[in-house]
């Protein structure tokens, strides 16, 4: 058996083990289906599940999840999206014209959310602004939001997930996810 000495664990590990422990039954049982439920979202709307995920996730910038759902839907309604950031439209409009997912998604996050949707119970942390401030253990200023892009940060959030998830036996999109629903209705976000 390994013994995990919580005083050694780095204090963004102790901020998520903080807010997974004050988690509700409503937040675990959202945060446990919410991957899943956006992977069946995928495969409805989508010929496969990997334009599905792709869409959504081009779309998912700066988007509240029922406006990306919006969206996303319309685009395959549509066959063309509409109604998110223009370079984001741009990469769902590639995905729906067949491009892989893989060649034409980027940045950390969006990749990230499209593994998450494509596999629930990957290693794949999905680190927005709530899993940041989470985290950090506080709500942060919207200029400090930039500090994500910085080398490194991202990743090392990430892995602050995995360590937290592998602490509380759950896969790591789990954790971040639970987190994310209690976070959000702690601070009056839902």
């Amino acid at each position: 058996m390994t013994v995990i000495l919580m005083s050694a664990l780095p204090t963004e590990v102790h901020n998520i083990l903080s807010v997974y422990n004050c988690a509700d039954y409503a937040d675990v049982i959202a945060g446990r289906e919410w991957y899943q439920t956006a992977q069946d979202l995928a495969r409805e709307i989508a010929p496969n599940l990997a334009m599905g995920a792709g869409v959504i996730a081009a779309l998912s910038p700066q988007m509240s999840w029922d406006r990306n759902v919006l969206l996303a839907r319309r685009a395959f309604h549509d066959g063309a999206a509409s109604g998110g950031l223009g370079a984001n439209v741009r990469k769902a409009d590639r995905i729906l014209a067949g491009e892989s997912p893989d060649d034409v998604l980027g940045g950390l996050k969006v990749r990230s959310f499209y593994a998450n949707i494509v596999e629930p119970h990957g290693e794949a942390v999905t680190v927005d602004r709530h899993a940041s401030d989470i985290a950090l253990g506080r709500v942060t200023p919207s200029a400090e939001k930039f500090a994500l892009a910085r080398k490194g940060v991202y990743a090392g959030l990430a892995d602050h997930y995995r360590l937290a998830a592998q602490i509380a036996h759950v896969p790591p999109a789990t954790m971040q996810a639970i987190t994310w629903c209690a976070w959000r209705r702690a601070k009056g976000l839902a």
